[in-house]
């Protein structure tokens, strides 16, 4: 027998046809949206790399102004440099030869004590000590114009420096034992070493001996 379907036609139910979400959507819509968003994304892109793109050449400009005006700057800061270096040299030397000045009022003083009645001293000179690592040798820089038909070069003279603080006493005595006593006498100051005779000479005339005597001056008198 065949069934038969005896509901009026409204209280049919009717099979429902299965649909997907890619159903409900209109093709050109889902188009129109997708192509907006990826031009969104370029925009934005485009704009980023601008700015980062400006931002890179803005800094590169400032290193490039900052290492020009650093290159016209170093070679003054060098010179300033070097004035300073040579200052401070040549205010140790001027130290060292301050400390290792001669005293003459105390050294005289001391002279009159100790050297003996019948001797009496005739001249004295002193060359103080400069030590040779406070010399300053300023550089010899040759400097050569081409625009001009004379060149110019500076040069630079050091004058001879002394190894030792020395005094050297000349004088005349009595005789030769009296250039003996001055000499023992001499080396009984404190602040003299090493007192040496030079040389001692009988006059012609017979009237005594002119002797000359060097010491080391181991400190200021």
């Amino acid at each position: 027998m065949e069934a038969v379907n005896l509901l009026p036609p409204e209280h049919k139910v009717r099979a429902k046809k299965r649909s997907t979400p890619a159903d409900n959507l209109d093709g050109r819509k889902t188009l129109r949206t997708g192509g907006l968003a990826a031009l969104a994304i370029v925009v934005l892109l485009g704009a980023l790399y601008g700015y980062e793109r400006s931002v890179v050449s803005s800094k590169k400009s400032a290193l490039a102004k900052d290492q020009a005006a650093l290159a016209e700057i170093k070679p003054k800061a060098d010179a300033i440099k070097a004035a300073q270096a040579s200052t401070a040299a040549r205010l140790s030397v001027i130290a060292n030869v301050t400390t290792s000045r001669m005293n003459w009022d105390k050294a005289l003083n001391d002279f009159a004590r100790i050297v003996p009645t019948d001797s009496f001293l005739t001249s004295l000179s002193f060359a103080a000590l400069v030590p040779t690592s406070s010399i300053v040798t300023p550089a010899v820089t040759p400097t050569t114009t081409t625009t001009s038909t004379d060149p110019t070069t500076s040069t630079t003279t050091v004058a001879p420096v002394a190894t030792a603080s020395t005094l050297t006493v000349a004088g005349t005595a009595p005789g030769t034992v009296a250039v003996a006593r001055v000499l023992d006498r001499l080396a009984l100051i404190p602040w003299l070493s090493n007192v040496t005779l030079g040389s001692a000479t009988r006059s012609g005339d017979g009237a005594g001996n002119s002797f000359n005597i060097t010491a080391t001056v181991s400190q200021e008198p």
